[in-house]
């Protein structure tokens, strides 16, 4: 039964902004709090919507006490900050009972908490009949989604390829990224996992058998994605869905990956940045002050919240799993796209930003709706992938479906 609920948003950067900007119109959605340490983002929603539902507090994501004052004042909280911030968000929402939604999962190598990291408070959320909802953007998220619709149709599973490609020209910037800065530069510096299982046990941990790493942007092909992308070169880089959906999909795999396409003068630029130490954590001191080479660097970069309408092209994300259906070969080949010109007249902002934000929008009216009745620490694969996938398109968002059984393409 539909319910009108509260939502806070801590972190009005792109993402954030543009499911302010969706959540604002829900018939489902009764008070809006946008959070954020610096206004600009929660006033500029406010001024360009006039919405009375809408009300601004200025937040601080590292303290919990002040996200706490925020999530006593909400049903779900979307932490739209950085990765760093997620555990003293999750804290936050625990102390004022607030469920809890991000969009990605970091790796303590860089400062930001894995997923297991946030696993550590399940026994907290359950004992508070509340959910934290990690990794449920596009991608990682839907992608996730996607990858569970299909195997949920499956005997079994060979493979679940999730693959991310965009066409996006960008003039007048020789080294930028079209979703967060720190996130893009650490999938593209670090080791990349992947996964190779025996496809009959399911992994728990990270360090179970199966779960590999391969030198940064080491791992390459060129995979054919349905028009308007056509082929593309995409590398392997470190990502969310090689770790997640080998565990919680709900059937043994035998491998698992991501691959992105990446501009090539994009990978050039960031081996070398790598190679002159300027991708570091690691403080060093320059004219008295103790910094971090990435700090410096992503701080000459563009926000990716500034580039809509800049941008001209399509992006997609694309999820394929290959396994047996009713005893035969069968490959389901997921995907979503929108061009970056659409996405900027819809919402203000380039296509990566809008398609993040759609699958929380979601998410957040399938709670209203009391579709998503969970608690405890969960990933994506844990919502309905049917009902999921039936609200996407709403919001701009198309799920198209190819079904390939004994070699023969079949549309769905």
């Amino acid at each position: 039964m539909a319910k009108q609920i509260t939502a806070a948003i801590l972190g009005c950067g792109g993402v954030g902004t543009s499911v302010a900007l969706d959540l604002v119109n829900s018939k489902l959605v009764s008070k809006l709090v946008l959070a954020d340490i610096n206004l600009k983002g929660p006033e500029y929603v406010k001024a360009r919507t006039k919405s009375d539902k809408i009300s601004i507090s200025k937040v601080d994501a590292s303290k919990p006490k002040e996200v706490a004052k925020v999530a006593k004042q909400a049903d779900i909280m979307l932490n739209g900050t950085a990765i760093e911030y997620n555990l003293t968000v999750m804290e936050g929402c625990l102390k004022g009972g607030a469920n809890y939604i991000d969009m990605a999962n970091g790796d303590v190598e860089f400062g930001g908490p894995m997923f297991e990291d946030q696993q550590k408070m399940n026994g907290q959320f359950e004992d508070a009949g509340i959910f934290a909802m990690c990794a449920l953007g596009i991608d990682p998220g839907a992608s996730n989604i996607f990858a569970k619709r299909a195997a949920d149709r499956m005997d079994s599973l060979d493979y679940v390829k999730v693959r991310d490609a965009d066409t996006g020209q960008l003039e007048g910037y020789e080294f930028a990224t079209y979703f967060a800065p720190l996130g893009m530069l650490e999938e593209c510096t670090k080791d990349p996992l992947y996964f190779e299982g025996n496809g009959k046990d399911i992994p728990k941990k990270i360090t179970d058998p199966g779960y590999k790493r391969s030198p940064a942007l080491t791992v390459s092909e060129v995979y054919d994605f349905p028009k308007p992308i056509g082929p593309m070169k995409v590398f392997r880089t470190d990502h969310e869905e090689a770790e997640l959906v080998p565990k919680f999909i709900g059937k043994p795999l035998k491998s698992c990956s991501f691959m992105i396409s990446l501009d090539p003068t994009f990978v050039e630029y960031v081996k070398i940045l790598k190679k002159l130490g300027l991708t570091s954590h690691k403080p060093v001191r320059v004219k008295g002050t103790m910094m971090a080479p990435i700090d410096m660097l992503i701080a000459v970069m563009p926000r990716p919240d500034d580039l809509g309408g800049k941008i001209k092209g399509n992006a997609m994300v694309l999820t394929e799993v290959g396994g047996k259906m009713k005893g035969e070969n069968t490959v389901i080949r997921t995907w979503t796209h929108i061009s970056h010109e659409k996405a900027y007249e819809i919402s203000g902002m380039q296509a990566t930003v809008y398609q993040t934000a759609m699958p929380v929008a979601v998410a957040i009216e399938m709670f209203a709706r009391e579709e998503i009745k969970l608690s405890g620490v969960r990933s994506p694969e844990s919502v309905d992938p049917v009902k999921f996938c039936s609200y996407l398109p709403a919001k701009n968002t198309p799920v198209f479906e190819e079904i390939i059984r004994g070699g023969v393409r079949k549309p769905a």
